[in-house]
């Protein structure tokens, strides 16, 4: 792999992690396409840690409340915290639960069985039907413990390669009524646990490489870094006005390229 193309996947990373396009099919058709399918693990760690880093800055304030309000559970100076913060904190535990489950149970079966290239373009569809259902319902509540079980199981069902993970979780959270702002953060907020936890698996995957590669993946996961910050400000923006046709759109029109072209 050249830096180019390492450059190349990483953008694709960074722009479709925060898009609800589903960015391991867009890495999936990225990978078919360039004829790169045999690509180290260890790749797409490192652009995985990249686009968590993206979320932990842009959303660095609510994440150093929800870190002060877990230790209110156990320190009285942050029991302030934990009451004003509990319902992102739980709702985030509660919720990583049924996706760590399905996760662990099913990961595996899911990535053999649906990742072949035009499955990729079916599941790209399915994410599109959801993207347009979601932008009918204007929600205005907050999540909860019955809502964030149902959003953990629709995310641990996302790992298939075309279902976006944040397109789901968005698109579930909207039709279930909560409100499309804290729909969007607590998704992107979700994910951290999520990626975290699919590192921890591959970590123990991941074989030694040539010092000389670093460089390549380095550029790779500075460019899914870049991009990603620039992408998650203008995604979030979109949720608000309750405008992810243009993605549905998208979504319909590659999934369909991918099924009858590739």
């Amino acid at each position: 792999m050249t830096i180019i193309e390492a450059v190349i996947l990483g953008i694709l990373q960074g722009l479709t992690e925060f898009l609800p396009v589903s960015s391991s099919g867009h890495l999936a058709i990225g990978k078919y396409t360039l004829g790169m399918q045999d690509i180290d693990l260890l790749f797409d760690v490192m652009l995985h840690v990249a686009t968590l880093m993206v979320v932990l800055i842009y959303f660095r304030h609510r994440v150093f409340l929800i870190i002060k309000a877990f230790f209110g559970i156990f320190l009285k100076r942050y029991q302030k915290d934990y009451f004003e913060n509990k319902r992102f904190l739980w709702g985030i535990i509660i919720a990583s639960i049924p996706t760590a489950i399905i996760g662990l149970l099913f990961e595996k079966y899911l990535l053999v069985y649906f990742s072949a290239i035009i499955f990729v373009g079916y599941a790209l569809i399915v994410t599109s039907i959801l993207l347009v259902i979601s932008d009918h319902f204007q929600g205005r509540d907050k999540i909860d413990t019955p809502r964030s079980i149902i959003i953990g199981i629709a995310q641990g069902l996302a790992v298939t390669p075309g279902i976006s993970r944040s397109g789901t979780t968005i698109a579930v959270s909207t039709i279930l009524g909560i409100e499309r702002q804290e729909a969007a953060e607590f998704s992107f907020l979700l994910s951290v646990p999520a990626i975290l936890g699919a590192m921890i698996l591959q970590i123990k995957d991941v074989q030694v490489i040539e010092s000389t590669m670093l460089v390549t993946y380095g550029a790779g996961m500075i460019a899914a870094f870049i991009s990603g910050l620039v992408v998650i400000g203008i995604m979030m923006e979109f949720i608000r006005k309750a405008n992810l046709k243009v993605f549905a759109i998208y979504c319909l029109l590659l999934g369909l390229a991918v099924v009858i072209f590739l």
